[in-house]
């Protein structure tokens, strides 16, 4: 019997076909019961049919893998045979060729789309801005007069024919009633409308400072604004954003910026502190206890401040494990480094009792230098013959009578009054002038112009001594011991 499944046949036959007489039997249940019923005896011719298609099915499954391999082989074979020929392993693949495909810039394009677009929505803000500003400029207090005022600067849409509202389209009646637009004048209801408050708006128009009498507040909500509709406030809204990313900076640059100046200012305290220092332990007068401990306070309190800011910063929310906190944390870290290392590391204030004694044994020091320049002086006259010495008078001439002090960086002290001084001589009046100065300077902790003057007004209490010795006898009369006269303020 020929197999049914055999497409040397020229027919191929679909359905539930019996295998023997080629009968459509429509289900399965039906091939079953003909199977059973009309061919029970003849199971072999069935086995033997069911067996012809299985090889046949079996040598059409090789065949293909056949070809499938042997394809694959000619192309391994191919390019072996093209690598062979190459000096290269990047020449594998010189046997595929891809031509390049086009290219067309779309930028031109993007740009005559975009530049209309942005010159329309700039034109539109700064009508908005201009309105404002007129709005804003004199603007009445009462609701019917600033209403009034409002439909004379922007002109106001006849609501008449405007049945929907443009942007719910719900009909309008009398429980949803129209309202304008105050920018452009356009139709709107309640729940569609926006509010500018007018603080915003004085900030908009740049007429915080321009504008004599503050607009009064209104206990009404809606009187402390104005009515806008969604686009005239997103157009004025992308303007402030504009601005204020222009402008506004973030908290952490602010206050580091903060602490930044902090130090730069602090550091030369920190210098002249330890200069004040190595005075008082040299035996120097120019400085005294007082003005080092001001100044060590004045350091503590500038480094409370900036370990109170440090903390502020890293006290400022931001997401865990991402380059912000570790910034924060760095910042944070450099500030107690500064802290310790130039700040709480200032030798501490010396003793009174230790200062006096290193002051006393200077003086004595200083008695001791003067006392044998006297008498190296004496014995040098008596000898030679020497005169006194130029006369000295002029000297005081040469001293300013007195004016306001003024520093390189715009610090000044004046002039404290010497009317009530009893006194002819220009060299008293000028260090009265002197000491004055130097009560000033010290209150206000400008140590290197303390400096200065003391040494200016020992520079003029020597010539005032100078005078007085001169006016003298003779040199003979000159006591034993001599001192300066010392600056008690």
């Amino acid at each position: 019997m020929s197999n049914p499944f055999d497409e040397d046949n020229g027919e191929i036959l679909e359905g539930f076909l019996c295998p023997i007489c080629r009968e459509d039997l429509r289900s399965i249940e039906f091939l079953t019961d003909h199977v059973e019923n009309f061919h029970a005896e003849e199971q072999d011719a069935l086995k033997s049919i069911f067996k012809d298609i299985f090889s046949k099915a079996k040598r059409k499954i090789k065949s293909n893998f056949d070809d499938s391999i042997d394809l694959a082989r000619s192309l391994d074979r191919d390019v072996r045979i093209n690598s062979s020929n190459t000096t290269t392993r990047g020449n594998v693949f010189n046997y595929m060729v891809q031509n390049v495909g086009a290219e067309r810039s779309h930028f031109s394009y993007f740009t005559s789309v975009r530049n209309p677009r942005l010159e329309r929505y700039a034109s539109e803000t700064n009508k908005l801005i201009i309105r404002l500003h007129k709005l804003l400029k004199d603007m009445p207090a009462e609701p019917v007069a600033r209403k009034q005022h409002e439909q004379n600067i922007v002109p106001w849409l006849d609501g008449s024919s405007v049945k929907l509202c443009p942007n719910c389209a719900k009909s309008f009646h009398i429980a949803r009633r129209q309202h304008h637009c105050r920018l452009c004048g356009s139709i709107m209801c309640n729940d569609c409308s926006k509010f500018l408050p007018l603080d915003d708006a004085l900030e908009l128009a740049s007429l915080t400072l321009s504008r004599t009498d503050p607009i009064p507040k209104s206990k009404d909500e809606r009187l402390n604004s104005i009515r806008t509709c969604d686009h005239c406030l997103w157009l004025l809204e992308t303007r402030k954003e504009m601005h204020d990313s222009r402008t506004c900076r973030p908290p952490t640059s602010v206050i580091y910026d903060e602490i930044q100046q902090l130090k730069k200012n602090i550091l030369p305290d920190i210098d002249m502190y330890l200069k004040i220092i190595n005075s008082l332990y040299s035996g120097d007068s120019i400085f005294t206890l007082a003005d080092a401990s001001a100044l060590r306070g004045k350091i503590g309190q500038v480094a409370e401040i900036v370990d109170l800011k440090s903390k502020k910063i890293l006290m400022l929310p931001c997401q865990e494990g991402t380059r912000e906190e570790a910034m924060k944390k760095s910042i944070r870290l450099s500030c107690v480094q500064f802290i310790k290392e130039r700040m709480l590391s200032i030798p501490p204030l010396p003793g009174e009792v230790e200062i006096k004694k290193i002051q006393d044994k200077k003086r004595m020091e200083t008695e001791q230098r003067i006392e044998t320049e006297r008498r190296l002086a004496l014995e040098a006259y008596e000898k030679y013959g020497l005169a006194e010495g130029s006369d000295g008078a002029g000297s005081a001439e040469s001293y300013a009578s007195g004016s306001a002090l003024r520093t390189l960086d715009n610090w000044s002290a004046y002039q404290i009054s010497t009317s009530g001084v009893a006194s002819n001589d220009p060299l008293v009046e000028q260090i009265n002038i002197i000491k004055g100065y130097i009560k000033q300077a010290r209150t206000a902790m400008r140590f290197d112009e303390v400096a200065t003057l003391e040494l200016n007004l020992r520079e003029l209490q020597k010539e005032f001594y100078m005078q007085h010795q001169k006016g003298s006898n003779n040199t003979t009369t000159i006591p034993a011991t001599t001192t300066l006269p010392q600056n008690k303020d």
